[in-house]
């Protein structure tokens, strides 16, 4: 695996102010189960945030939905063609448990649409 296609601290959006400011002036994009908030942004690199609510299920499957979201992170990241911000989010149960790569294909397809509407 390169060293481009980690996961690394530099690309995770900690800042309460920045992940604040990506849920009042982003734009809301539903993926299924998966809600998404984005924002362009002139930086060097696009910066990612997931957050899973409580009452989606028990430690280990909101931990389970991390780890998708970062791995398909992981692996889709350097096909942007801009710097974002996004925050994925799950708000409530799916219906069925998440696969991988159910999970990939969503950001795919995401990171996709998103490259589509920057070239516009």
């Amino acid at each position: 695996m390169s060293i481009k296609e980690t996961y690394p601290k530099t690309i995770r959006l900690h800042h309460s102010q920045t992940i604040r400011e990506v849920f009042e002036q982003g734009i809301y994009q539903s993926l299924g189960p998966i809600g998404v908030k984005y924002k362009i942004v002139e930086a060097e690199c696009s910066g990612f945030a997931i957050s899973v609510k409580k009452k989606v299920g028990s430690a280990p499957c909101r931990n389970r939905i991390k780890r998708l979201l970062r791995e398909a992170i992981r692996k889709e990241r350097l096909r942007l063609n801009c710097a974002y911000y996004i925050c994925f989010f799950i708000t409530s149960p799916p219906k069925s448990p998440l696969d991988s790569s159910y999970v990939l294909c969503l950001v795919r397809q995401f990171f996709k649409n998103l490259n589509k509407e920057s070239s516009e």
